[in-house]
């Protein structure tokens, strides 16, 4: 067992210099054990390790000597994101439980810090490109995973993420899987090699299959978003859309007897337990907004006392109360102000996706920030869609999806380089004589 916190700790430590040497890599290193935590694979010493500190503060010490950094672009998705950084810090500031949701605040500032630094440090093809490759393969690693052991057995269990990570819970795993898929479809697409292909078309399909099993009604939501939408953007969509629809009819009769039941409770949502503790979570947010329009309650604010005072006489059955919603947490959190400022990064993020997308199309050398562009959409509208039935507001994924629209706004729009056109010939002037002699066949 000890074997693994050794090589995982080696493969850290051998890469810390190149966090130093080159920030860039630092940040994708960091990326790496964010999404994928490979030390909560591990059982030993390495399973608490800081390793994600140690990356960013030895990216943190390249920077000082490094001269490939940039200046952040500006851009309304970045104006947002240090609008919606500030009013977390506001909101900490009159929050009900101020330790609490003070080492909130440290938490997410952290992520935010790291979208800053992303932007910084990636503002070329090749490191933007690096990034999603990182992303979609170090989430996706679960998606693959998961899929294989469904199939394998069945699907009779759910699907989770690595343990005491952001993504553990299956509702989690389930919107992450959702929100990479349209990453794995623009590798795919950009990848040459067909074996490389062929494994990208395989790993999408894992995903879903591994989204499907994690039983979570949010993501099943948010699948049936993204997935449509990635085939209409293919050229085989005529063919793909029609078998869609099969698979869909089909699906609940290949699927486990508890998996149909529990997608039921979809449409039968006032019998379900789970569905009301949901709708009681929002009537909280929802009070607790009108009573504290601006600030809200702060970071960590859905608390047993909270829940008492805004619904006397009720009782959760769960570990603990939750916003169960990204848009509802933050209005509880961060009141109509806060709430205001992320809808307004969501949907910038969106049209700043679509219009790069068309700005790209103008230059030929820019097809791959055409596929990235409607796959990064597609990406943040299944976020869009799963996160509302879930507290996954401070998920890395969304503002680092944030960080490459910004990146791919600078790319499109640095100048195209044309080349010098060639010396037009300068006349020579010719002796009166050949002037006057007849050519060939005149």
């Amino acid at each position: 067992m000890i074997l693994r916190d050794l090589v995982l700790t080696a493969v850290i430590f051998w890469l810390l210099p190149f966090c130093v040497a080159r920030p860039w890599v630092g940040i994708l290193v960091w990326s790496w054990i964010g999404y994928m935590n490979p030390h909560r694979l591990t059982w030993g010493f390495a399973y608490s390790m800081p390793f994600g500190l140690m990356a960013m503060l030895a990216t943190l010490l390249g920077l000082i000597f490094t001269n490939e950094r940039k200046p952040i672009p500006r851009t309304i998705e970045v104006f947002l994101l240090g609008a919606l950084w500030l009013w977390f810090v506001i909101t900490t500031i009159f929050a009900f439980y101020p330790d609490d949701a003070s080492t909130h605040l440290l938490k997410v500032s952290k992520i935010l810090f790291g979208t800053v630094l992303s932007m910084v440090l990636l503002q070329e093809a090749r490191k933007v490109r690096a990034l999603v490759w990182v992303i979609a393969l170090s989430i996706g690693f679960y998606g693959f995973k998961g899929g294989l052991w469904a199939i394998l057995t069945g699907g009779g269990n759910r699907v989770l993420g690595p343990p005491d990570s952001f993504i553990e819970g299956n509702t989690e795993i389930g919107l992450a899987l959702n929100m990479v898929i349209p990453l794995l479809v623009f590798l795919q697409r950009q990848e040459s090699r067909p074996w490389a292909r062929h494994l990208f078309r395989a790993g999408v399909f894992l995903c879903i299959v591994a989204s499907l099993v994690t039983y979570s009604r949010g993501a099943l939501l948010g699948l049936a978003v993204v997935v449509p939408l990635i085939f209409l953007q293919s050229r085989w969509r005529f063919v793909l859309l029609p078998l869609l629809a099969v698979g869909i009819w089909v699906l609940p009769s290949i699927m486990p007897a508890q998996w149909s039941a529990r997608m039921e409770t979809i449409e039968e949502y006032q019998e379900d337990l789970s569905a009301n503790q949901r709708l009681n979570s929002w009537y909280v947010a929802w009070e607790l907004a009108k009573t504290h329009p601006v600030a809200g309650g702060g970071f960590r604010t859905f608390t047993k006392d909270v829940y008492e005072a805004y619904m006397p006489g009720y009782t959760y059955a769960g570990a603990e109360h939750d916003a169960h919603s990204i848009y509802f947490q933050v209005l509880g959190e961060h009141g109509f102000v806060g709430l205001g400022i992320f809808v307004a990064l969501l949907v910038s993020t969106l049209i700043g996706l679509r219009r790069v997308g068309s700005k790209a199309r103008q230059d030929p050398s820019h097809a791959w920030i055409v596929d990235l562009a409607r796959m990064a959409e597609i990406s943040v509208l299944g976020y869009v869609v799963s996160g509302a039935f879930l507290s996954m507001s401070y998920f890395d994924l969304f503002y680092h999806l944030v960080a490459i629209t910004a990146i791919l706004k600078t790319l499109v729009a640095e100048p195209v380089v044309a080349p010098a056109p060639s010396a037009a010939p300068v006349p020579v002037a010719l002796p009166a004589a050949a002037r006057r002699r007849p050519m060939l066949g005149a």
